[in-house]
């Protein structure tokens, strides 16, 4: 059976990583690359969805999928752009999951752990992300 609590968790993780991007990359397309294990592909598309119900238009697919890119099969490419599809540049995002413990910090703009036995947890959001959050 699935652990409801464990879902939600996952949700609000992805909806402050979403509002983060979104605040972040104001009148700029997007390129987000996820890399991440086999089983953790749903992630990206609930990343996508969660960026669509925030008014950013994007789409999926394999890296490699396009010419000129090398293969990845572990790295998964959303792109997309505001929805006015007024493009002023691109605005670039590398999104780590993963299920072994993680390090704060490092080359990715975000690091999401599913290691913790509380659920996912944001272990790492760049400066440049975590400054467009509004709490309240």
């Amino acid at each position: 059976m699935t652990d409801l609590s464990a879902i939600a968790r996952e949700r609000a993780a992805l909806a402050t990583i979403a509002d983060a991007i979104v605040a972040a990359s104001v009148d700029k397309g997007l390129r987000i690359e996820v890399a991440c294990p086999a089983s953790r592909l749903a992630v990206v598309d609930h990343l996508a969805q969660a960026l669509h119900a925030r008014g950013r238009v994007c789409r999926c697919r394999a890296a490699g999928s396009e010419p000129g890119e090398a293969g990845d099969p572990g790295v998964v490419v959303i792109t997309g752009g505001p929805a006015s599809d007024t493009d002023r540049g691109v605005f670039r995002v590398d999104v780590r999951v993963t299920g072994a413990p993680a390090q704060d910090g490092g080359d990715p703009d975000v690091v999401l752990d599913y290691q913790d036995p509380d659920g996912p947890m944001i272990r790492y959001l760049a400066p440049h992300l975590s400054t467009g959050i509004r709490s309240g």
